[in-house]
């Protein structure tokens, strides 16, 4: 069974990239499971046509958080989706506390234990578990997936924006720093592109840098944002273009990555230096 971890700067896409690889995998036969690591718990909304789950913290707290009285079927749901690739698609999400209340990475630790009690990952007999991650690497719950070995796998999903790559550069950080102790690697960077200049080029050689590769690159496309304003992914709404296509090669490169690597990163300084120097722009 694979294990993905999909991080990234907060508002880079994520959440859409990760929907759009879950449904790729899917359509090759395989039994995936989709985990929004979010407290928004919207990660899974495109592969539940615009439906906003239960979550696995939510339903914790109506049960006095006594995992013993917890469901799978309370807290995993499978995808209406499914009926349209020959795989399955299964969801859940972790859920987090009020607003302005308690700690949002609990929430992850909590609804990752809440799955391995549930023995989900055996039960639904999973070819792939793919963890779509809140932002960048802010504390020790939404480290969790690479900290404690859930996730074997993890990409990066960044555009070109100096901020951005400074947010890659630091999930870098965290994972050469896990690698030690549960074994997790970097698979590579994915680009979800901003319209800047050359930006799939500076991506590329962005990822050189950090000693690994750039696993694919998804063009800016206002069709994204149609299919995301009603509920959809690119494979129901536009199937037949090319942003779809780039969906579905992404995808096959992930599933076929043997380039797995543990990055170097970057200060700010020797970053800003760098991008400067590839970006055109004066220093």
């Amino acid at each position: 069974m694979r294990q993905l971890a999909i991080y990234g700067k907060g508002g880079i896409g994520k959440s859409m990239v990760s929907s759009h690889i879950t449904f790729a995998l899917a359509s090759k036969g395989l039994r995936v499971l989709h985990v929004g690591c979010d407290p928004k718990h919207d990660s899974t909304r495109l592969l539940l046509k615009g439906k906003m789950p239960q979550t696995v913290l939510g339903t914790l707290r109506k049960k006095d958080f006594d995992v013993k009285k917890l469901v799978m079927e309370e807290v995993v749901f499978e995808s209406p989706l499914n009926n349209t690739c020959s795989g399955c698609i299964f969801c859940t999400e972790s859920g987090g506390p009020e607003p302005g209340l308690g700690c949002g990475g609990k929430g992850v630790v909590e609804a990752i234990e809440a799955l391995k009690y549930l023995n989900v990952m055996e039960v639904l007999k999973l070819d792939v578990v793919l963890y779509d991650v809140l932002g960048d690497v802010v504390c020790g719950g939404f480290s969790m997936p690479m900290r404690e070995g859930h996730a074997d796998e993890v990409y990066i999903v960044s555009s070109g924006e100096l901020e951005v790559l400074f947010a890659a550069s630091n999930i870098c950080k965290a994972v050469s720093r896990f690698n030690a102790r549960s074994g997790v690697r970097l698979g590579g960077i994915i680009g979800n592109g901003r319209e800047l200049k050359n930006e799939e080029d500076i991506l590329d050689r962005f990822s050189k840098k950090l000693g690994t590769h750039l696993v694919g690159f998804i063009p800016y496309s206002e069709k994204i944002k149609e299919c995301s304003g009603k509920g959809l992914t690119l494979f129901q709404h536009a199937p037949d273009t090319p942003e779809c296509e780039a969906f579905r090669q992404l995808a096959e490169s992930i599933w076929n990555n043997t380039g797995l690597s543990v990055p170097s990163s970057f200060t700010f300084e020797e970053l800003h230096a760098w991008w400067a120097q590839a970006s055109g722009r004066k220093h």
